[in-house]
This record gives C-alpha cells, structure tokens and sequence, in this order.
C-alpha cells in the first residue's frame, strides 16, 4: 500500500499517538475468594474502582509510548499489593484474571459505595445490578485508550479548510472506528486468555455444562456483559452517530451513553456524557475487548499492544486513500453480524472451526509484514522504540498456525484441574 505524496507528512508520523491503560482486578482473601472489605485507596484517581468495593481500577496517565502506560499501570499493581497483604482485615492480594475467584453467592458481592457528591455513582451502580445482576460484573479487562497526535489533524484538516479541526477530528475518529469494529473479532481471537473458570460462576451466568470448555474468552463470549438488546450505531458521519445513540436513550434501552457495552468506544475529554461527547467532540477511541492476561504485570503483552497500535496505523493509511475533503465511506457490515462474530471469536477452538476467518488474517498479516518492512526503510518516518513490527506481526501469525502459542491453550494446561487453587499458588509464590 501507498499513500499519496500529498500525505507524505501524516504518513512518516503514522505511528506517533497518545497512550492510556485501564486495568480493572479483584482483591481477595488469602483462600482465592472475593474481599468484602471496603476499597482501601480512597479518591485516588489512578488506584479507583468500577462496579463492586472489591474491584481495583488501575488507571495509567496518557503517554506517548505504550511502554510508560505499561509501566505505571506495574507500578500501580504494586503499589496496591503491598498495601493490601498483612492488612488488620487480614492478607488481601490481587486477582489478575479476568473471570472472577470464588465468591458465595450474589448477594455477597458488595457493589461500590460512594458518598457525598458522587452518591449517584453508587445509585447507578444499583441500576445496573438489577438489570443485568451482578455476577457479570465481575470480569474484569483491559481497555485501552488512543488518540491520534494533535498535528496529524492539522494535517488532516488541510484537505477541508473550510471546516473546524474540531469537525475534522470528530468525523476521523467516527470512520476509524466503523473499521475497528470490523476487526475486533481478530483482537479478541489473538488475546483471549481466560479459558478457565469456576464452576459455580459458570452456572450464575447460565452456561450449560456442556459449554464450559468451549470458550478462550468468556467474557467476549455471548455469555459476556452485553447489553439486554443488540444496538446498531451509524457510522455515517458524527452527528449520526450521536443520534443513533441518543435514540436508544430515548426508547429507554440505556440509562446514558456508560452503558453502551460495545468492543470499541469513542470518548470526550472529561465526564463521560452524550452531551459533552456532542458539544466537545471526540478525545479518543477506546478499545475494551482484552482480557486480563495473568502472565503480565500490566493485564496485556507489550506484544499485542503493539500489534493493535500496528493494525490502527495500518487502517489509518487505508482511510487516508479515501479522503478527499470528506471521508468517502468504505462499506463494512452491520454492527449486529460484527459483534456476532466477535463473539464466535473467543470460541477456543475458533481457528480451527472459522476456516475463512483463519485464511483472512493470516492474509492481512502478511499485507501488514509487507507495508512496514517498507515503512521502516523510508527516510524521515517515526519509528517508536522497540516496535518490532515484522516480529510482532509473525508472533501474531503463529498464534493463528500454531495452538501452544496462543494464551488460552497455555493457561488452560495450568488452571484445568484446580482452577482456584492454582491460580492461588502462583500469587502466593509472587508469579
């Protein structure tokens, strides 16, 4: 693939960006079960919680690297876990996996509690336990938050200068992530690591026994936390993707725009509102399909951050064939046959059983192997430190051809006959 001459600027910095990690862990006792103590870090803003007091949300700073966001989000983890073992409440340790230890019943998990202003966060959180229970509240993942560097708009908003960088930037981020949507299946099916779950949670969350080995990702699985209907967002233009969101608000199918349950978000600056993202435009696009791998401090493989970051500058230079004072559409399916495969794809035998699927990655890697061997030979582009991209791309490759590579065969082999008590043995042992 070529880009035009004309983008020659955005193509040598098409690997520049903005880097943020949320990382969202249990704390539990000493026996592998959930803690029903109360969240010890009171308001920090990088150490918080989601929906339950027992839930830890690590919330790294934006970085122009992946490796600083990476590395915080370390140094977060072991921060809380030096304050939480030896507690008066007794040794308390973090539960780095994402489908959830033992925990007794539903009524025992304690939703977060929050006072004076942000009382209403607990109230929200009420909402949802009702509507969909909270036993799905219990995974945890990783999401990660990028956002393209400020000049690639400035650029980007030559081509239209009779629009504000504000429109441009918004109508970007709305077509980046029609084709996102279209390969999250691909991230889920690299990434999925969590094969292994407790017998009592799979029966809350009413998978029939004869599923409870068939999955690499329960969580991204049709058993995962989605929405109680199948929304269908448009990705024409911002505003209609606002209106498509609105519209569900409306009909009374989502209290606000925070529960919306889809792979790929985008986000304003600030709280997250339809209003602000409306007035404000978009800040960033936010991917929320990885699971929690227990085999890195910071939930995910450097690796496979950056084969994401590779896949977004790759499809940002596919985009940038088709603009021409406006994005021209590219047509993608329906957002109901996208999230439909996608959650095919965290089937733990998926690429042996999804044959198409299989013959279409191994395909786009290699047009990806190809496009940055190139990329890295041309003078003057931006190339950050460690990013690999031949090396990163065959690993992805070989978690496709080769079954021993992929996360979920790996912890599968360790967790299968004593799922807790392994686990519980590794962090015991600090590994």
């Amino acid at each position: 693939m070529k880009l035009q001459k004309t983008d020659k600027r955005i193509y040598q910095n098409l690997l520049q960006g903005e880097f943020g990690i949320e990382k969202e862990s249990l704390r539990i006792t000493a026996d592998g079960r959930l803690a029903a103590t109360a969240h010890p870090f009171g308001l920090n803003e990088r150490i918080s919680r989601d929906f339950s007091e027992g839930q830890v949300e690590f919330i790294s700073g934006v970085y122009n690297n992946l490796e600083d966001a990476c590395n915080e989000i370390c140094s977060l983890q072991w921060e809380v876990e030096q304050a939480i073992v030896h507690r008066s409440t007794g040794d308390e340790y973090m539960w780095t996996y994402s489908n959830p230890p033992l925990f007794e019943k539903e009524a025992s998990i304690r939703i977060a509690e929050f006072a004076g202003s942000r009382e209403e966060k607990t109230t929200y959180r009420e909402y949802l336990a009702q509507k969909y229970g909270k036993v799905k509240m219990l995974f945890s993942g990783v999401h990660l938050n990028y956002s393209m560097p400020k000049a690639f708009f400035a650029l980007l908003q030559e081509k239209i200068p009779d629009q504000p960088q504000g429109f441009v930037k918004s109508e970007w981020y709305v077509q980046l992530c029609d084709i996102l949507m279209s390969d999250s299946w691909l991230i889920v099916a690299l990434t999925s690591a969590s094969p292994a779950a407790d017998p009592f949670f799979l029966r809350q969350l009413g998978v029939p026994k004869a599923e409870w080995e068939d999955y690499a990702s329960f969580r991204n699985s049709r058993y995962g936390y989605w929405n109680l209907f199948r929304p269908e967002l448009s990705y024409r233009d911002f505003p209609s993707y606002i209106e498509s969101i609105r519209r569900y608000i409306v009909q009374g199918d989502m209290d606000s725009i925070q529960e919306l349950y889809y792979p790929i978000r985008l986000k304003p600056a600030g709280e997250n509102t339809l209003e602000q993202l409306a007035a404000q435009g978009v800040n960033h696009i936010e991917l929320r399909m990885l699971d929690l791998n227990p085999m890195c401090c910071a939930g995910v493989a450097k690796q496979d951050l950056i084969f994401i970051h590779l896949l977004i500058a790759y499809r940002t230079a596919e985009l940038l064939h088709f603009w021409d004072g406006l994005l021209k559409k590219i047509s993608f399916a329906y957002d109901g046959e996208r999230l439909a495969l996608h959650q095919k794809a965290a089937r733990f035998a998926f690429w042996e059983e999804s044959r198409e699927c299989r013959a279409y990655a191994l395909d786009l890697l290699e047009d990806m192997q190809d496009f940055f061997a190139a990329y890295e030979t041309e003078d003057g582009v931006y190339l950050p430190n460690g990013y690999a991209a031949s090396r990163v791309l065959e690993a992805e490759k070989q978690k496709i051809l080769q079954p021993d590579s992929r996360y979920a065969n790996q912890l599968r082999e360790k967790y299968r006959a004593d799922y807790i008590g392994a686990r519980m043995r590794e962090i015991l042992q600090g590994s």
